[in-house]
């Protein structure tokens, strides 16, 4: 197994604690601090998001210096005057706006959440200035609002600049009982004015529709501020407003942020996953195919993140590769059968290692970047032999430990391994071997024997880890301490290489101590690995009290007993 050359990191924000370069960084810093060659690997961030906070950033940095930021006036989500900014990109042709960074959740003091009061007025002026400049293509990221208007506020705005601007422009129709709706069902197909001049592109990340159970009232309300009252009324309101504007109350992500998703949609907008479109800015689908592994995440992983958000976009990319990506988060809410089933390798959720939410919370980069973790590697080494223990071993490793020769046993020499051994014993924070009888394994089987060596191996350490990372795809759980498998982990994680090779060397020294009381079966060069040799004797000589009965001895032949 050769290691990890070439390391994909492309995160989602964790919201309310880091943003997704944030959290790239800090997944770099525990490739390079954790993975064997890490400090080697070629790793590629991609910070990623979905339309919401830090859009704007995630598009500056895949379109690098071909753009530039204006700042405009207008209103935040409470008519209060604010600049915000405009991205303009394709030479003043194309513009990115980032709703949440004039009427986000986020600018609003917990007590000032109230989505009857709060507008999109704001995100319209935006629009309408990015137009006024002649930009001809917009792409407007919408999530993390704190708004549920269904659009209105927008469309006011634009209609007041048609009317101030472009008078007779294309929204400039006889006013009926509600001049928003009679102007807005008379926009065109395509485009919101100008003559069609104009494409609009929404990033969105979820699928809701505008109204009902599953609406944009409903589900995304009392996170805005609404209490069960209030979300009646806002229904009812959004019912009355779709009726008025002619909004199609039915559209897949029409409930984005608060019903602009319908709103901008009735403009002629076309609505994507965020995912998609700023992994087409970003050249994701091409990285993915040259990544030899890809990690990617966001701070809570649930079932919506498999249905249009980031992690499925990154997980439908990996399929087609063949890859199984590895998910971070702040807090996992699935079960393992459905993320499994999803084709994902493992997820580490950091409340597994921190409870306390506001600790996480605020230690988030400490513990994605693992800083603050001990980590116990295990291992085991004789598993397939015909005789003798299995051992297993497990270690923490300080922080900073590196070696050049560190790698799976199985790859180094003899002499590497004798190497390596008084180094890990000596630098490690703590470490344990332990072997299981050939009695025990016939009774219980290798593979409980091999856990349950580890389990005790992992009991006698000085010092107890913060997370458990174990060699190979089955494992009990131990004490109350996270514990995750990873296939080829010895030669892909520092801490189970570590493992192996003091598995592999004790192992060994043993083996050889009991070949010079059975000579004949040269344990000292085959170490009891099922060899012609060792089989050869096994016929000659017969059978030990080390031999493992439950293995089958003599290969196709039928064994002695």
């Amino acid at each position: 197994m050769t290691k990890l050359k070439n390391i994909l990191i492309v995160p989602d924000k964790f919201k309310g604690s880091l943003s997704a370069a944030g959290v790239a960084d800090a997944l770099e810093a525990a490739v390079r601090r954790t993975m064997v060659g890490g400090t080697a690997a070629r790793v590629v961030k991609l910070p990623m998001a979905d339309g919401g906070d830090g859009s704007m950033e995630v598009v500056e940095a895949a379109l690098g210096g071909a753009c530039e930021r204006v700042m405009v006036d207008t209103v935040d989500a409470l008519m209060r005057p604010l600049r915000a900014p405009v991205l303009l990109f394709d030479g003043g042709r194309g513009a990115f706006i980032e709703m949440a960074k004039v009427c986000g959740l986020a600018m609003l003091a917990p007590e000032e959440r109230n989505p009857e009061k709060t507008t999109t007025y704001g995100l319209g002026v935006l629009i309408a200035e990015a137009i006024a400049r002649g930009c001809q293509k917009i792409v407007i990221g919408i999530g993390g609002s704190s708004t549920n208007d269904g659009g209105e506020g927008l469309m006011r705005a634009l209609m007041k600049e048609d009317t101030e601007r472009w008078p007779g422009g294309a929204l400039s129709v006889p006013r009926g009982e509600c001049p928003t709706a009679t102007r807005v069902l008379n926009a065109p197909q395509r485009g919101i004015f100008l003559h069609e001049r104009v494409v609009l592109t929404v990033a969105c990340d979820v699928d809701n529709p505008l109204l009902g159970p599953n609406g944009a009232t409903m589900v995304y309300g009392p996170q805005k501020g609404a209490d069960a009252a209030m979300l009646e009324r806002l229904e009812q309101r959004m019912e009355r407003w779709a009726a008025e504007a002619g909004l199609d109350t039915a559209l897949p992500g029409g409930g984005a942020a608060g019903g602009v998703g319908a709103a901008l949609a009735r403009l002629g907008a076309q609505l994507v996953p965020g995912w998609q479109l700023f992994g087409e800015m970003a050249g994701l689908e091409q990285k993915i195919a040259e990544a030899d592994a890809v990690v990617t995440g966001e701070g809570r992983f649930d079932g919506q993140s498999l249905d249009g958000k980031l992690i499925w976009g990154v997980l439908s990319l990996c399929k087609i590769y063949k890859k199984k990506p590895v998910v971070v988060c702040g807090q996992c809410t699935l079960p393992p059968g459905v993320w499994k089933k999803a084709g994902i390798a493992d997820v580490y959720a950091l409340n597994e290692i921190e409870p306390d939410t506001g600790r996480c919370i605020a230690d988030a980069a400490a513990l994605l970047s693992g800083s603050r973790t001990r980590i116990a590697g295990c291992d085991e080494a004789g598993r397939g032999c015909l005789a003798g223990p299995v051992f297993a071993a497990a270690v923490i490793l300080p922080e900073g430990f590196s070696h050049p020769l560190l790698n799976d046993s199985k790859q180094l020499t003899e002499a590497q391994r004798d190497e390596l051994r008084p180094i890990i014993e000596r630098e490690a924070l703590a470490w344990a071997v332990t072997p299981v009888s050939a009695e025990e394994i016939d009774r219980i089987n290798i593979l409980n024997a091999s856990i349950e060596g580890m389990r005790r191996s992992l009991d006698r350490l000085s010092v107890k880890p913060d997370l458990v990372l174990v060699d190979g795809n089955r494992f009990k759980p131990w004490r109350d301490v996270p514990a995750h498998t990873v296939v080829k982990g010895d030669a892909t994680i520092q801490a189970i290489a570590a493992a192996s090779v003091l598995a592999k060397t004790h192992r060994d020294e043993y083996m050889r101590r009991l070949a010079r009381e059975y000579p004949q079966y040269g344990w000292d060069r085959n170490m009891a690995y099922p060899t012609e040799e060792h089989r050869a004797a096994i016929r000659q000589h017969g059978v030990t009290p080390y031999h493992r009965r439950s293995f089958n001895l003599l290969g196709d032949e039928k064994t002695l007993f």
